[in-house]
C-alpha cells in the first residue's frame, strides 16, 4: 500500500512540474487560392518536407505557376520554418499528392495519383483514369526520378 501512495504522491509531484509547450515557430504557407497540407517527414539533414495540393498560380509564397487546376506542391523547409525551396510537380490534368517521405540521401518520395499525360513535368504517359505517380527529388528539389 505505502508504493501505490508513494507512485501516486510521484504522478502528482510530476503534474506540477509539467508546462504547455513553448512554440518553437509557426509560418502560414499558400497562395491565394486553395492549398491542402497532406503530409509531413523530417529530412535527416535537416528541416521539413511538406507535400500536398495547390490550386493557386505563382502568389502569396506559391513562386511556380499550376500546370492544370490541382498539382502537387512540394516544399522544403529549413528547421526555423522558412521556406528554403518548392516544387510544383504536374501535368495537363488533375494530379494529387498523398504521402511524401524523406530519403537517405536528403531527397524525398513522393506518392500521388495522376490523370495527366505527358505534360508538364510529367514524362510518362497515363495508363488509366488515375494512376499512380512516384516522384523522386533529390535534396535541392530536382527530379531524379
Amino acid at each position: 500500500m505505502k508504493t501505490i501512495y508513494t507512485l501516486i504522491g510521484i504522478l502528482f509531484s510530476v503534474q506540477g512540474f509539467c508546462q504547455a509547450p513553448e512554440i518553437e515557430w509557426q509560418n502560414t504557407i499558400g497562395g491565394t487560392n486553395d492549398d491542402w497540407l497532406y503530409s509531413i517527414s523530417e529530412s535527416p539533414i535537416g528541416g521539413y518536407y511538406l507535400g500536398g495540393i495547390s490550386h493557386s498560380g505563382i502568389s502569396g509564397d506559391k513562386t511556380q505557376a499550376n500546370f492544370a487546376y490541382t498539382d502537387c506542391w512540394v516544399l522544403k523547409l529549413f528547421p526555423t520554418g522558412l521556406i528554403e525551396w518548392q516544387k510544383t510537380l504536374g501535368g495537363n490534368s488533375d494530379d494529387i499528392l498523398y504521402d511524401i517521405q524523406a530519403t537517405l540521401d536528403g531527397g524525398c518520395i513522393i506518392i500521388a495519383a495522376s490523370k495527366s499525360g505527358v505534360s508538364g513535368n510529367k514524362s510518362e504517359a497515363n495508363i488509366g483514369s488515375n494512376d499512380f505517380w512516384i516522384i523522386k527529388l533529390n535534396s535541392t528539389g530536382v527530379i531524379e526520378w
